[in-house]
């Protein structure tokens, strides 16, 4: 789930695309044709900075809000696991998952921490967490950099003896007679990428983080097959 990023176009414009023939009607104003594009993708890298300009400036008076959320959240026993478990993406995640995530008591989002949109996630747990790990406060910090993504910071977990959720993702791959491949959303505090599955961290910034009441309610349905529809025919 990367964004693209307009500041890279005119970096990677395909060469292919400047080779035509000489006969071609297009020839005599080519070079033209090229600097007035170019123009207009620098003032769209342009307006691309002024909106995230905004969009930090009213990310800054959420704040308060999201404090006050967070005030109400702190007296829902297991409202993240809920609501995490409830966004159709994250609906395969192994059981293991959700006795750990039943003792999240704060999830906490800083968005748009630069005009690239980098931003950092942290998950928060309770004492009795320490049943299954430590830390308690797991953080994964993730910039970009010409429409690349890099983790930059990313808390190890260390397990308690048996209480590793991801060995059981294994476990499941394993099995070949497994129709429903499980995983953990653990795997995604790790700097490796997860193959073939949700962007947790785009999941939480882009849709749980500014609604979670609706997840949390299951009032959200998954419109991924209608996504996949709507490319097919584009």
């Amino acid at each position: 789930m990367k964004r693209d990023r307009s500041e890279n176009s005119v970096e990677n414009t395909d060469p292919k695309h400047t080779k035509i023939e000489n006969d071609d009607p297009l020839m005599p104003f080519m070079q033209d044709f090229e600097d007035i594009q170019k123009d207009i993708e620098q003032l769209d890298i342009k307006c691309a900075h002024e909106q995230m300009n905004i969009q930090k400036q009213y990310d800054e008076k959420k704040k308060p809000l999201f404090e006050k959320r967070d005030e109400i959240i702190q007296k829902i026993p297991g409202f993240w696991a809920n609501t995490l478990r409830k966004h159709p993406a994250l609906s395969d995640i192994v059981p293991e998952d959700i006795d750990i995530l039943n003792h999240l008591v704060k999830l906490d989002l800083k968005d748009n921490m630069d005009n690239n949109g980098s931003y950092k996630i942290t998950f928060i747990f309770g004492e009795k967490a320490k049943e299954f790990m430590e830390p308690l406060t797991l953080v994964k910090h993730v910039t970009f950099d010409n429409n690349q993504e890099k983790v930059v910071e990313c808390t190890r977990i260390k397990w308690k003896e048996g209480k590793n959720p991801i060995a059981a993702v294994t476990h499941n791959r394993s099995d070949l007679d497994n129709e429903i491949p499980k995983w953990s959303i653990f795997e995604w505090f790790t700097t490796d990428e997860l193959q073939d599955k949700p962007d947790v961290g785009e999941l939480i910034r882009r849709e749980i983080w500014h609604n979670p009441l609706s997840y949390y309610l299951g009032l959200e349905e998954f419109d991924e097959f209608d996504d996949d529809f709507d490319e097919e025919f584009d």
